[in-house]
């Protein structure tokens, strides 16, 4: 084995900690698109988003009418997508949120002996069009728009509560775009350790800043880097969540390029007040740190895809995990790439042996 391997070894086979991530919860139910039907068991699916975009557009003053087949009905959100990383690494999460509310939804059943799920009530709903480079959300959002701080504290009780957050090394909330109370559930997070030992670290993953407006936006940021100083803030988006993010607070967009967008990362890093900004494309992972400066990994595009929708959760739940110890922001992105290219070719997550097999394959490592 290689030093560079020995090292990604060593790291995961001692890997522990407590993760905490809440607290949405939906139930994908994911379709393709027939875009040719040859006969009543054989079709073409729709294989680019562009072209659903470019079917929407041709028929625009009229009507446009597709055939759906079902492809699988499965766990989805912020805290069961990124947590599965961490349960299948051995480290069982504790994730509050919205799993079923006089039982547990068949959906979330294989998570039962790899996560601590607590839930709070019926999940959202949320319909998938998947294609063979993208996909397309349409989600529900009641039951996760309706959730506040006062329906957590009233489920888990005052001493309940505490037992919750004691001991927590990372923790995590995410879809800001998609939760209506998310700085009153942010607000609660915190006041958790007013007094206790606050967490190494805390996790943001926002989802579609576009949904909000720029007043919320910069509330939420304001709001969140308050308590930088206190608990360390990573932020973590995608390709066009960054770009969105750059023009919002006035930095000027950079080639899409590992370099380039790392340099601006870093300028609104610091516009911002957050410890570290991470970014995941298909491409690269690029990232700035207060402590560490900026690097980026390249990702290899796979070309077996199983399954896309979740896989920017995959990014985080590797990244995250990878926070844990004491790696460099380098080898984090090495780690959170494996476990996305892992993930998008066998829908589900790795554990360490097929984790430290994935990072072998990876060209930059």
């Amino acid at each position: 084995m290689s030093n560079t391997m020995k090292k990604y070894a060593d790291f995961l086979h001692n890997i522990s900690g407590k993760i905490l991530l809440g607290c949405d919860g939906f139930v994908d139910e994911t379709y393709e698109i027939v875009e040719v039907r040859k006969s009543q068991s054989e079709f073409t699916p729709m294989k680019k988003l562009k072209q659903f975009g470019e079917l929407l557009v041709e028929r625009a003053d009229g009507g446009v009418g597709v055939e759906l087949v079902p492809k699988r009905r499965c766990e989805g959100g912020f805290g069961i997508n990124t947590g599965r990383v961490a349960g299948c690494l051995g480290l069982k999460p504790c994730l509050p949120g919205l799993y079923g509310g006089q039982a547990i939804d068949p959906a979330y059943h294989e998570f039962e002996e790899i996560c601590h799920l607590v839930s709070l009530g019926d999940p959202a709903l949320t319909i998938a069009l998947e294609f063979g480079d993208g996909k397309v959300l349409m989600s529900d959002l009641q039951a996760v728009s309706s959730l506040t701080w006062e329906d957590f504290k009233k489920h888990f009780g005052e001493e309940k509560l505490k037992e919750l957050f004691s001991g927590v090394d990372i923790l995590g909330l995410g879809y800001w775009s998609l939760t209506a109370n998310f700085d009153g559930l942010f607000k609660g997070f915190m006041e958790q350790y007013e007094t206790g030992t606050p967490p190494r670290r805390m996790f943001f993953d926002f989802a579609d800043i576009k949904k909000k407006s720029s007043e919320s936006f910069i509330k939420s940021l304001e709001l969140i880097k308050s308590f930088n100083s206190r608990i360390p803030m990573t932020f973590s988006l995608n390709e066009h969540e960054v770009l969105e993010l750059f023009s919002r607070v006035g930095v000027e967009r950079p080639e899409l390029k590992p370099a380039a967008i790392a340099s601006a990362l870093t300028i609104t890093r610091e516009k911002i007040g957050f410890d570290e900004l991470v970014v995941h494309t298909p491409e690269f992972a690029a990232a700035s740190s207060a402590a560490e400066g900026e690097a980026h990994a390249i990702q290899d595009r796979q070309t077996n895809v199983v399954r896309l929708a979740g896989a920017g959760d995959s990014f985080n739940g590797g990244f995250l995990c990878a926070s844990l110890g004491d790696l460099p922001l380098k080898e984090r992105l090495v780690i959170a790439n494996a476990v996305t290219a892992f993930f998008v070719t066998h829908a589900t997550g790795p554990n360490k042996e097929e984790l430290l097999a994935q990072i072998e394959k990876a060209s930059d490592k």
